[in-house]
């Protein structure tokens, strides 16, 4: 076969879907995924912050593995029978009403007469061949065991996306049937159960059904570092016969705070600014111009600066008014605090400074809520510090424009944002190089 030598730039920087070309292996992942995928009944977990590559990472492993899924993408209040359901429709389930078995890529077999809760709900069917009848599957009962029966003859593993959003009661019953998967590998040893979600999705597993413990392999997928982040970008240089000067590359990693979509998305932009829309077909490669990173930054921060309102919105709502302990007055505390990274006692602290009867006794359970998806990950915990810090300079920045005027003014919002985001990434620096001589 030969080598692509041309690409689009939609192909090289993928801020809205898995790499492929500019993918970037992270080898301590990438071993432990490994043996998680070779070892028989072993189920898989794989968890980190939103935007920070879990499902690039599973997405390149399963192509250079020939490993074939079904993919079932939740989405918040999903409950287990529609993901069952949505299981089912992809392995199209018949039964077979005249013959015993059924030529072709549907998958034949008994109904169960047991019932577990769940009924697929699938619409009915009916296919006639020169020999048999098939039928759909209709309200068919199911139990663990037959789903696990289904998809290991399909020799499927069965891939769960964003499973933090499924229903708390029902990821009971899910941590039974990862049970049941893992004893079914005997029969079928590629039967696996994936799920992919966000941080603390495998201690709820696990604190679920404590049995599990030792059955699950845990694999957190960690914020890039900068060296991978620069990958990215090299590579898609070479990609595209361009040349991105030092300072908008590093511009461009300082900005990401760990998130490869982050780089994805500004190295998509500044080549549009530049008119690289493919590769530059010249010996030499085309400069990337320096001034365009500012006309990128500020279409990045109009394109999202919705998305920066909801997760803020959804940070600070409050379900039981706390005296000076909602989420706002924690957010403003740290803000106040003028510190890159914040302990529970820094915010304690400062909270004192407007309330001296404030003791903040449950102070650490409402900042770790800030961390959680049902906060949108505001903020994020480095865990050998035992500090907090926010998700990502976009959105310290914007929480620090709204908290200030209480209301952002559209027509404001960028200057505003500019002006923060310059102050928060020289803060940053020079953190950066006070550790650096320390």
């Amino acid at each position: 076969m030969t080598k692509k030598t041309k690409f689009t730039l939609e192909e090289v920087f993928t801020p809205s879907q898995p790499a492929s070309y500019t993918f970037v292996e992270r080898k301590s992942v990438d071993s432990r995924l490994d043996r998680a995928l070779r070892t028989p009944g072993k189920q898989i977990i794989v968890y980190g912050y939103s935007g920070v590559g879990k499902t690039t990472l599973l997405t390149n492993k399963f192509k250079s593995q020939n490993i074939s899924t079904i993919i079932t993408r939740c989405v918040s209040g999903m409950t287990l029978a529609d993901i069952v359901k949505d299981a089912f429709n992809q392995l199209e389930v018949f039964f077979v009403s005249q013959a015993d078995k059924l030529e072709g890529n549907k998958i034949g077999g008994d109904i169960s007469a047991s019932y577990f809760g769940i009924k697929a709900s699938i619409s009915a069917e009916v296919r006639d061949d020169n020999k048999l009848t098939i039928k759909r599957a209709v309200e068919l009962p199911i139990t663990p065991q037959t789903l696990a029966k289904y998809i290991g003859e399909s020799n499927n593993c069965w891939v769960i996306e964003d499973f933090h959003k499924i229903k708390s009661d029902d990821k009971i019953l899910l941590a039974q049937i990862m049970k049941v998967f893992m004893d079914s590998s005997v029969d079928y040893p590629k039967l696996k159960i994936i799920a992919i979600g966000a941080v603390n999705t495998a201690r709820e597993v696990v604190q679920f059904d404590p049995e599990m413990k030792n059955r699950i392999s845990e694999i957190e997928v960690p914020l890039m570092s900068n060296d991978n982040l620069a990958s990215i970008i090299e590579v898609g240089e070479k990609l595209l016969n361009i040349v991105i000067p030092s300072n908008v590359s590093n511009k461009i990693i300082a900005y990401s705070s760990g998130l490869p979509a982050v780089t994805h998305q500004l190295g998509l932009l500044v080549c549009e600014l530049n008119n690289v829309l493919k590769t530059h077909v010249s010996p030499k490669a085309l400069e990337i111009k320096i001034n365009t990173f500012d006309a990128a930054l500020d279409e990045f921060l109009a394109e999202n600066s919705d998305t920066y309102k909801a997760i803020y919105e959804s940070a600070i709502k409050v379900v039981h008014k706390r005296k000076s302990e909602n989420p706002k007055d924690i957010l403003k505390a740290i803000l106040a605090s003028n510190k890159e990274n914040v302990t529970v006692s820094d915010i304690k602290e400062t909270l004192q400074l407007q309330d001296r009867n404030y003791k903040g006794n449950n102070l650490k359970k409402y900042v770790d809520e800030l961390t959680l998806p049902t906060r949108s990950e505001i903020l994020r915990l480095n865990k050998n510090s035992n500090s907090y810090y926010f998700a990502n300079p976009f959105i310290k920045a914007y929480c620090q424009c709204t908290l200030r005027s209480g209301v952002v003014n559209p027509a404001t919002l960028l200057k505003e944002f500019r002006i923060t985001l310059n102050r928060e990434l020289e803060i940053a620096r020079q953190a950066f190089i006070r550790d650096f001589e320390e």
